[in-house]
């Protein structure tokens, strides 16, 4: 089963959160993965794997050191805690 939820920045950008919970050998598992629309278009892409966007933005942003780009730069944790939970209430056993 998966949800997605969009959150609003205050720059215009959107992020696009999907959840899906899964089961395996009885053991319940989430997942996540993150899309990006920049302010103006109409275009979602995940910024880990979009060369123009890593070409264009992350590339300088981390030309000074050795960082790393995360999903803490584009999503907080309690945004998608409430999208995981938006998908438990959808989900959840009476």
């Amino acid at each position: 089963m998966t949800h997605e939820k969009v959150f609003e920045r205050k720059d215009g950008s959107q992020v696009k959160v999907s959840v899906w919970l899964y089961v395996h050998q009885s053991q319940c598992n989430w997942g996540y993965v993150i899309f990006v629309k920049e302010a103006g278009t109409e275009r979602w892409f995940d910024p880990f794997s979009d060369r123009d966007y890593i070409l264009r933005i992350v590339t300088p942003k981390y030309s000074k050191g050795m960082e790393m780009d995360t999903f803490d730069n584009y999503v907080t944790k309690k945004e998608i805690l409430q999208t995981k939970m938006e998908l438990w209430n959808m989900i959840k056993p009476s």
